[in-house]
């Protein structure tokens, strides 16, 4: 159904205005013309719409409030009513054109949000203003994707607020939701679902149905079971009112109405026609009494008392839906709608602006689309709206919304609604102290959520696993036990604590395959404990089932109760022999060969240091040093290279500033050196009874030693044959290539193979942890986690007991109970004193220390430019003095600097020099010269 409201002012005033323009025997002013014309003006041909008249009505009787009232002055309104019905889309696009080229100003409606969208891309592209009188979707705020839209109702995430403000009135936390699956359905909780999140509320389940040409035609038979299942009392339920009344009529045959419950309803029910008012009257059916919901006033403007008389005194036969003493909110939106236009037309003719309506064609015959010149301007004025209406102020926000948004509260009873409270977005909520609130059944308190668990028996399906189900005839102490008495762990602790608080009984019995549960394709049948839980052998299975998705899609996990991935595990290594060299293991030899070397070039390097800068000194006369006889050697400065790195104290110190920068850096280099290869040792004899060949899955693949394999029966092989991730994808291969030998039944086929092989297990952690930590302590776990989910109790389908026990879940771990079951079942301390952690450490690379070497040669290389400044220094001071026998010219001077250096005392062996007495130390007992001048 698209409903167009067409206003041709446009054409009406440039008519007028060429009158005055025309002969003598025409009017002589634009005031005479439009007199002359309002006695010729006509109303076009309307039609009604089928599925809401009162609108149509409420559109015919408001246009003609304005021209009766002369609110737009010398304007006469005209419209053009098209009809379809509610799902015809098309046909609104059409309609729509066919109006646009009638040469109109505005476009009014359709009815609800998604007939507002799907005719909003025509008004957009021939830049029509489009008005909205009833579509509260929030998503049409969207300027971008409506630009030419305006908003005469409040949009649904004002109504979110007041929704959520109801139910906390009532100190309701847990609910469910049911909607209609459209656009006004599925949009307009979205804010109640946020702030419901934000409070911590429960939402226990959201079902939505398929609208229909005809309401009766609705299927939701499931979707109420659904929530019915969930034990949630409170439904809030956001649909059209002809949708509502089938639903609580469904519901009412399901005992879903009666004491106990509570529905609270949006204003798409509380606003529109929801039961009979034949004569005046209403005839409310029982299903529906109880009804608790905001409504927006009708009547609360200044034009509202005017124009009801004019609704109450109209025919009905001529508008149907009129001639009662009620419009209804949504109804008088029309009327607001129309008189908003006349608010904004009045506007343009006080600011003297002038917008000529013109034909606007959509283009659908292959001709060219031309949007309206003056839409622009149109949709300005419409925005900047600031008037009274029929049902309270117009305005409207930044996104064409309007403002000033306020409710009604009330609640249905048999003779109507009956007005509980009031609510509005500056003072919120407040219902009248004296209000008498009825529920569903004539109840005044609802409880929001309500479980049968506590008078139920459940039947519980498990299967063995060390720690966690332990099954026996026999207890601890030697006695024959049955019935639950035989099942024993951490398990069935933490299942007898629940049923402590939920209130239940249970019966546990042992599934007969032995598995968890797999997946046949040919059948479609799921074996051990998932099998039984859906074929409805038992009622839940409590057990170390791992969460995986495929067995989430059949059916319902709780929350994890233990947090669990998968692992490796194998047999400990012996403690290896002695190793005479295994001191030189922290580093690679190339590493050694390369400090080696180091050390002696520094040596090589520090000895021609010294070896070129004496003489320069002795060339010079310079004094004599108190050590000069401790480096004079060549040979004695490589030695000093290597003591330093064993870090024995020095024998001299460089003279040259060459020869101690070079010390410097090769001094920062030991340091280094020396700091690693300390740590590293410490490292490789810490670990030195662990076997460091293999640390993680990526080893596995790397080596044909030690073989490995997975449990057939666990979701972790499945994991292993289905998942394209590396390096899980090629271990998955590799154990499917070789699945005879490497795959085993169960945990203890897994822990023997491991013990008499050289094997490793794949499995989930917690399992491995526990077989880790108890004697004979010859087991290990290695590698870090994978696939980590966690363990869950398994129920059937959409069961209505999952949030329970995902509340005693949590509670468990908060009160600490998980963690006090784990010390007692899971974690012993039987093995404490052994190694159980694998220690990483690796030989360190000539590529980690390759930086010690960057800094030692560039120090070198520092050295060698001070050495060769320090040379050319001492043959520019030779080559300036005045001695006839000495160098005249700087080259000269080098030359007899390099020939004196090579040709130096070549045969001597020994050679000191005089001091002064009081630079001999005092340890020193004589002197000898045996210098030759």
């Amino acid at each position: 159904m698209a409903l167009a409201f067409v206003l041709l002012i446009g054409e009406f005033i440039y008519t007028c205005a060429q009158d005055v323009k025309k002969s003598k025997a025409h009017p002589k002013t634009f005031a005479e013309a439009a007199t002359t014309r309002l006695k010729r003006v006509f109303s076009r041909s309307a039609l009604s719409m089928s599925e809401f008249p009162a609108a149509s009505s409420a559109l015919k009787l408001a246009v003609e409030y304005v021209n009766e009232n002369g609110l737009v002055p010398n304007v006469i309104l005209e419209y053009i009513e098209n009809t379809t019905t509610a799902l015809a889309f098309l046909d609104m696009i059409q309609h729509e054109c066919y109006q646009a080229k009638q040469g109109v100003v505005a476009i009014m409606g359709p009815i609800l949000s998604s007939q507002v969208k799907a005719s909003s891309p025509v008004s957009t592209g021939l830049s029509l203003p489009q008005i909205a009188p009833e579509a509260t979707d929030p998503t049409l705020g969207n300027a971008q994707q409506y630009p030419q839209l305006i908003r005469i109702s409040w949009p649904d995430s004002v109504l979110s607020k007041a929704l959520i403000d109801l139910l906390e009135h009532f100190s309701w936390d847990q609910m469910s939701i049911f909607v209609s699956n459209d656009d006004y359905g599925v949009h307009g909780l979205v804010d109640f679902q946020l702030i419901a999140g934000e409070n911590g509320w429960r939402i226990h389940t959201i079902q939505s149905f398929d609208p229909t040409e005809n309401a009766a035609d609705i299927v939701v038979q499931s979707q109420l079971g659904v929530i019915k299942d969930t034990g949630a009392r409170i439904i809030v339920l956001h649909c059209l009112a002809s949708y509502a009344a089938e639903i609580l009529r469904v519901a009412s045959t399901m005992d879903m109405t009666g004491a106990g419950w509570a529905w609270v309803v949006s204003d798409g029910i509380t606003g529109l026609d929801l039961f009979d008012t034949t004569n005046g009257t209403a005839n409310v059916p029982d299903y529906l009494q109880g009804l608790l919901g905001p409504i927006p006033p009708s009547t609360n403007g200044a034009h509202s008392q005017d124009f009801m008389t004019k609704w109450r005194a109209a025919d009905p036969a001529v508008y149907p839906g009129a001639g009662v003493g009620d419009i209804g909110p949504y109804t008088a939106r029309w009327a607001d709608a129309v008189l908003a236009l006349a608010q904004a037309l009045r506007n343009l003719q006080e600011d003297g602006v002038t917008v000529t309506p013109q034909p606007l064609d959509c283009g659908c015959d292959g001709s060219d689309s031309q949007p309206w010149a003056d839409g622009p301007t149109m949709l300005q004025y419409l925005k900047q709206v600031e008037t009274d209406g029929v049902t309270g102020n117009i305005r409207f926000d930044s996104t064409s919304a309007r403002l000033d948004a306020e409710y009604n509260i009330v609640n249905l009873k048999s003779d109507g609604w009956q007005k509980v409270g009031t609510w509005n977005l500056t003072a919120r909520l407040d219902i009248h102290p004296d209000a008498d609130i009825r529920f569903s059944g004539g109840a005044t308190t609802v409880v929001p959520y309500m479980s049968d668990l506590s008078n139920r028996t459940l039947r519980v399906v498990t299967i063995a696993a060390d720690g966690f189900v332990e099954i026996s005839d026999v207890d601890r102490d030697g006695n024959n036990v049955t019935g639950n008495d035989r099942f024993q762990g951490f398990c069935m602790d933490l299942f007898s604590w629940m049923s402590t608080e939920l209130g239940f009984k249970y019966e546990y019995y042992e599934v007969e395959d032995g598995q968890y549960g797999l997946y046949n394709a040919q059948t479609g049948k799921w074996s051990g404990l998932v099998g039984d839980v859906l074929d409805g052998k038992a009622d839940i299975a409590v057990a170390i089932m791992s969460i995986t998705a495929q067995r989430q899609a059949d059916g319902d996990f709780t929350l994890p109760y233990y947090d669990n991935g998968i692992t490796f595990a194998m047999k400990k290594t012996e403690a290896r022999t002695s190793n005479t060299w295994g001191f030189i293991s922290p580093f690679q030899g190339e590493l050694w060969a390369t400090i080696l070397l180091t050390a002696l070039a520094v040596g090589l390097f520090q000895g021609v240091a010294n070896f070129a800068t004496k003489d320069m000194d002795e060339e010079n006369d310079e004094p004599a040093k108190e050590d000069d006889d401790k480096e004079t050697g060549f040979w004695e400065a490589v030695w000093q290279s290597f003591v330093a790195l064993v870090q024995l104290g020095p024998e001299f110190l460089p003279r040259s500033l060459s020869g101690r920068i070079s010390a410097f850096f090769w001094g920062i280099g030991i340091l280094v050196a020396i700091s690693t290869y300390t740590a590293n040792l410490a490292a490789f004899l810490t670990v030195r009874n662990v076997d460091n060949s293999i640390s993680s899955a990526e080893d596995l693949l790397s080596q044909t030693e030690i073989s490995y394999g997975a449990i057939s029966t666990y979701s972790s092989w499945v994991s292993f044959r289905t998942t394209t991730t590396e390096p899980y994808h090629s271990l998955g291969v590799a154990m499917q290539a070789k699945a005879e030998s490497v795959l085993v039944e169960n945990l203890q086929e897994g822990v023997e193979k491991m013990r008499q092989e050289k094997y490793a297990l794949f499995t989930d952690s917690a399992e491995l942890d526990y077989m880790a930590s108890r004697q004979p302590c010859d087991l290990q776990t290695i590698g870090r986690l994978f696939w980590q989910t966690g363990y869950g109790m398994f129920l059937p389908k959409n069961s209505k007991y999952t949030v329970e026990f995902n509340h005693a879940i949590v509670s468990a771990e908060e009160r600490g109970v998980v963690d006090e079951l784990d010390v007692k079942w899971i974690k012993s301390q039987e093995c404490s004193g052994t190694d159980q952690t694998v220690l990483e450490s690796s030989v360190i690379g000539l590529q980690d220390m390759l930086g010690v070497f960057v800094l030692v040669y560039g120090g070198m290389a520092l050295a060698l430019i001070v050495l060769i400044c320090e040379f050319i220094h001492s043959c520019n001071r030779d080559a300036k003095k005045s001695d006839p026998h000495k160098p005249m010219t700087v080259t000269e001077a080098v030359k007899t600097r390099l020939k004196r250096i090579f040709s130096r005392r070549k045969n001597s062996s020994v050679k000191t020099q005089q001091v002064h007495p009081s630079h001999i130390h005092p340890n020193t007992a004589f002197i000898v010269d045996l210098e030759q001048d």
